[in-house]
């Protein structure tokens, strides 16, 4: 079942009450026991009891006795995330369409990928993403009658206007101007929210990935290009029209190669995974298969290609490091392949340029997530409006 969104005025941002609170943890958490709601919030055990009792009314959350190997005593009353509760993420790429249902839970219910001999014009894109969304949803439903579909996220590869949900520019997709938001909630009964991919991926990454956790972090992130996210207090840093945290495009040398946006220098133009797949024979594959050719090649022109694109990332990330002082980096997407290729010469670029007080206290990780991190970020788009306002998005 899709659920309709809410009324204007209902899904007004409220004020962050107790059920919310609640309602957050055990998203992020995934499971939790009620004295660990009542330790982690400060609230009562009678008011964690009445709250638990209405997220389970509202279908958000599943409550039963559970035991444990590493607890002692009577097993506890555990608190669990629906898992029928679903966001749709939706994917376009230069050569795919992937559309996926995530659960509240975090986890992947479906998902479905539509190849591409070439790309789509924007109107073609917005014909295709309702199809599968319209099929994907058809397709839960014949599953299991008890999914309820909250609204769909859209992972857009470029930047997006955060107020009207125009895509200003995708330069990989060749979407310019594009009011995408618009189109695809005039054909849905569903919200529809935008992100742009790298933040999503770092919004992912912070709730259930290798930065979870981290209030200070700065994601980067490799594909057809190279974006990021920056969480400063643990709030995102947007921007005034939510433009940044465009990490590829800062300048870290005087090459005159240019980035997908036409800007010299920058960390996107010299550390491309095109390059890469290309000195190792490959064309168009996952971030696994290109990491298992690197890692194993290592021949003289794969190694000499990726030591450049190793110096290249440490300088930007020194960079980055020396500007907001972040707890955590994590390194997603192809990136991550340069990190395992060799960690030791990237950390000794990073501290050869970055402040050496900023790396006292710095940890570098990779992803945890994978290829599903996108879509998780997406799904957390709608998830967070869920929780700021449940009553109203559980309304029928």
């Amino acid at each position: 079942m899709v659920t309709q969104p809410p009324s204007a005025l209902e899904a007004k941002p409220t004020a962050r009450g107790s059920l919310s609170q609640v309602l957050d943890l055990v998203h992020q958490h995934r499971f939790l026991t009620r004295s660990e709601i009542c330790r982690l919030t400060g609230l009562t055990r009678s008011t964690v009891a009445k709250i638990v009792a209405q997220l389970c009314e509202l279908g958000l959350a599943n409550e039963g006795k559970v035991g444990s190997l590493d607890r002692v005593g009577r097993p506890s009353l555990g608190v669990s995330a629906a898992d029928n509760v679903l966001a749709i993420s939706v994917h376009p790429e230069v050569d795919y369409l992937e559309v996926k249902a995530v659960a509240f839970n975090g986890q992947i219910v479906q998902s479905t990928k539509r190849l591409y001999p070439k790309p789509r014009d924007p109107a073609q894109a917005v014909e295709d993403m309702v199809f599968e969304i319209r099929a994907l949803v058809a397709s839960l439903e014949r599953a299991d009658h008890s999914y309820r579909v909250m609204g769909a996220g859209v992972i857009v590869p470029g930047q997006i206007d955060s107020g009207s949900g125009v895509v200003r520019q995708a330069p990989h997709l060749q979407w310019f101007e594009v009011p995408i938001k618009q189109q695809l909630s005039e054909r849905l009964p569903m919200r529809v929210l935008l992100g742009n991919d790298a933040s999503l991926g770092c919004k992912a990454e912070i709730t259930y990935g290798a930065a979870k956790g981290s209030s200070e972090v700065v994601y980067l992130h490799g594909s057809s290009g190279i974006g990021g996210g920056i969480y400063m207090r643990g709030m995102e840093l947007k921007g005034h029209g939510g433009y940044a945290s465009e990490l590829g495009h800062v300048r870290i040398s005087s090459s005159s190669d240019n980035d997908y946006s036409g800007i010299p220098g920058t960390l996107e133009a010299l550390v491309r995974r095109e390059d890469l797949e290309k000195v190792l024979g490959l064309n168009q594959v996952s971030d696994d298969v290109l990491e298992n050719a690197l890692l194993e090649a290592r021949t003289p022109h794969s190694t000499a290609l990726a030591k450049r694109q190793i110096e290249a990332l440490g300088i930007g990330v020194a960079n980055l490091v020396n500007i907001f002082n972040p707890q955590t980096v994590v390194l997603a997407g192809f990136l991550s392949s340069l990190y395992r290729f060799d960690q030791k010469y990237f950390h000794q670029v990073v501290k050869r340029h970055a402040i050496p007080a900023a790396l006292e206290e710095l940890e570098v990780f990779v992803g945890e997530l994978g290829a599903n991190a996108l879509a998780i970020g997406a799904s957390e788009l709608v998830f967070e409006d869920l929780i700021s306002n449940p009553i109203a998005y559980m309304k029928e």
